[in-house]
């Protein structure tokens, strides 16, 4: 049998080899692309850990040579109980470092489990844990007001980790010995079939130029200023945001403070008429009816 050379391949299989070829090739640039960005960030995170963990690791290993050298007498005393105290917090830094690394990395491919959240109930379970956790040397107590709040669609304990976030950085950026002011609503717009989540507070403010910037990992607004956090908190906000298909932004409040605000998709309703058990056609806006 005559052997034919692949430059002697018959036209039509030429084609077929060639269109056949070219979804695999985009496909493997597409998935090259995706692993560079991957490794990219992997190896950044790699570095920003490693750079953040250095400070609470030095407080512990200082903490602990400390304690081995103090004398019998005085352990169990103020010196102990004080350096207790800075071990037990500098782990606390390192912990919640790690924990916002883990929850920044995994926010863009953990499964969505999405869900009608009633959003009354799950600001206010934020709120009352939070509220609960003030103990006598917490300060000032916060006044968090919630207005009424609409259903959205969206994975629950992402939708509560982006509440905790926010409203934790609106009590946590307010002046030292001022209680802060918080307010969480929230609108609806049956037009896009959105909801728009607000948290207004009346803390420091972020200053001029940097409402888009403080959603860049390891951005800091007020570095100087003492107040704690890992820079990563409306990094991983954003993310959620982005994976529900909403919007996050935030701007001056009018008369002090910062205003924070998402979307989300709010659940689809029946046309009027309609019986609810049947699903509305594509493309239909959902009715305007309070919830």
């Amino acid at each position: 049998m005559e052997s034919r050379s692949l430059g002697r391949l018959p036209s039509g299989l030429l084609r077929f080899r060639s269109t056949h070829r070219t979804p695999c090739r985009w496909a493997n640039v597409v998935d090259e692309a995706r692993l560079a960005r991957s490794i990219a960030e992997m190896e950044y995170l790699a570095a920003a850990i490693s750079h953040d963990l250095k400070s609470p690791l030095a407080t512990v290993t200082g903490c602990v040579q400390l304690l081995v050298h103090l004398e019998p007498e005085r352990r169990g005393g103020a010196d102990y109980d004080e350096l207790l105290a800075t071990i037990g917090a500098a782990v606390d830094v390192m912990r919640t470092l790690i924990d916002d690394l883990l929850a920044y990395a995994a926010a863009p491919e953990t499964p969505l489990n999405l869900t009608t959240i009633d959003l009354r109930d799950l600001v206010g379970g934020v709120v009352a844990a939070r509220l609960g956790r003030l103990g006598p040397g917490s300060g000032p107590r916060p006044a968090i007001t919630v207005d009424r709040l609409p259903k959205v669609v969206g994975d629950p304990a992402m939708i509560r980790r982006v509440i905790e976030n926010l409203i934790g950085n609106a009590v946590k950026y307010t002046a030292p010995d001022t209680p802060a002011e918080v307010r969480v609503s929230a609108t609806r717009d049956e037009a896009t079939g959105t909801v728009t989540v607000e948290v207004r507070d009346r803390g420091i403010g972020i200053p001029e130029g940097q409402h888009e910037a403080v959603f860049a990992r390891y951005h800091r607004a007020h570095p100087k200023a003492g107040y704690p956090g890992t820079g990563l908190g409306l990094a991983i906000c954003q993310r959620i945001i982005d994976r529900h298909g909403g919007q996050i932004g935030a701007a001056a409040n009018p008369g002090g403070g910062t205003r924070f605000w998402f979307t989300l998709p709010q659940p689809a309703s029946p046309r009027p008429g309609r019986h609810p058990g049947r699903s509305s056609q594509p493309g239909t806006p959902p009715s305007s009816s309070p919830r």
